[in-house]
């Protein structure tokens, strides 16, 4: 959806308006809601509809500052699908109008052969890359199998009142022949897992 969006940040008193980028902007607003920052623990909440197609919304904390996930969070490995694709070919810094990116080309072997391009876009909407408040993560599906209709989805990094204590905030869309809301719940949290391991300083989780 290209608007502006009224950003609310964890813990904080008023509304920003702040514009988003051509193409970085949410897709939707995210209704899960987290818990108090004073009992914040690193667990992953979602909701999730199948109408229609699959929608899964989910956020969760992070115990590190928002500039040492941020950081973490740009790169390939804590964000492609490596459990639920057979091959990935990865091409970085392909888009140079954004501050990081990516193009995924990913294989899936299972009774016939699925390809399909996903394209990743990184940038810091609020704040610095360095010291966001606000950053955003936006992949979608370019070309390849018509088994994938719609494949897309946001991840924003946000700053709280606590200066080390991140959030990540995920939307995911998925519209494909033979894949549900299991799938995409465990690539969501799949994807959470990883990029908290990341933060931490260690490596991408094995698959589940």
């Amino acid at each position: 959806m290209k608007r502006a969006l009224a950003l609310l940040l964890f813990g904080c008193q008023s509304n920003v308006h702040t514009p988003f980028p051509p193409g970085l902007e949410p897709l939707a607003d995210n209704p899960v809601t987290l818990g108090p920052l004073s009992a914040a623990t690193e667990t992953l909440v979602t909701q999730t509809s199948d109408s229609p197609y699959v929608k899964v919304f989910a956020k969760g904390y992070v115990l590190v500052a928002p500039g040492t996930l941020w950081a973490a969070a740009k790169s390939p490995a804590p964000n492609v699908a490596k459990c639920l694709t057979d091959m990935q070919a990865v091409t970085e810094n392909d888009d140079t109008a954004y501050e990081y990116s990516f193009l995924v080309h990913y294989t899936v072997n299972n009774v016939v052969t699925v390809e399909w391009d996903d394209q990743w876009r990184f940038g810091t909407v609020g704040g610095t890359p360095d010291a966001p408040v606000l950053a955003m993560i936006r992949h979608q599906k370019t070309q390849g199998s018509s088994f994938i209709t719609l494949s897309e989805g946001t991840t924003e990094v946000d700053a709280t009142d606590e200066p080390d204590i991140s959030a990540l905030s995920f939307v995911e869309y998925l519209d494909a022949t033979s894949a549900g809301v299991s799938d995409v719940l465990k690539g969501v949290q799949h994807n959470y897992d990883s990029l908290v391991a990341v933060a931490h300083g260690g490596t991408v989780p094995a698959c589940p």
